[in-house]
């Protein structure tokens, strides 16, 4: 059964992805590296250059080809649920879960990513954090239809912990 992280950006899917799909000895597929390697530029690049559009095309290709592993971690991008069905794809084809955080630890977490983080870098400065709560409030909606929600805390083992539990129970 493949697992499929979901959460705003910032809120640890690769990281927190990587590290259990270690533990379990599973595949990790990360829908943004994957497109990165695919397209051998960053995801920033891609926005700057080709446009969000363009970005959501090939992020619906590679959701599709995280099928290739009947039991994974996939660490899905930010915005990815809120688009092309993709969070009812998701849940046909695996367990969500939700990695959720409160909208001033996202922002606490986003404060150093704002120049790799397209969406961010367009935002004004003066407007990025109230920018950051309006598109958190959008796309909780999208993230709590997942199947599974875990409070992260931000301690990496403790949120670790939590995560390799429930994918205990899952697999």
């Amino acid at each position: 059964m493949r697992i499929y992280l979901v959460g705003f950006m910032g809120s640890g899917k690769s990281t927190l992805g990587l590290a259990v799909a270690q533990h379990y000895q599973v595949p990790f597929f990360g829908t943004d590296e994957e497109i990165e390697k695919r397209e051998e530029m960053s995801v920033y690049d891609i926005f700057s250059d080709k446009g969000e559009y363009y970005f959501r095309e090939l992020e619906n290709e590679i959701l599709k080809a995280s099928t290739a592993d009947s039991k994974s971690i996939v660490a899905t991008g930010g915005g990815l649920p809120c688009h092309d069905n993709n969070m009812e794809w998701i849940l046909q084809h695996g367990i969500s879960i939700y990695l959720e955080w409160s909208i001033a630890k996202i922002i606490t977490n986003l404060r150093q990513d704002v120049s790799t983080r397209p969406i961010l870098a367009g935002f004004a400065p003066e407007h990025r954090e109230r920018n950051i709560e309006a598109l958190f409030n959008q796309r909780i909606p999208f993230y709590e239809k997942a199947a599974l929600t875990i409070e992260m805390t931000g301690d990496f083992e403790m949120d670790k912990a939590s995560l390799i539990k429930a994918c205990r129970y899952i697999w």
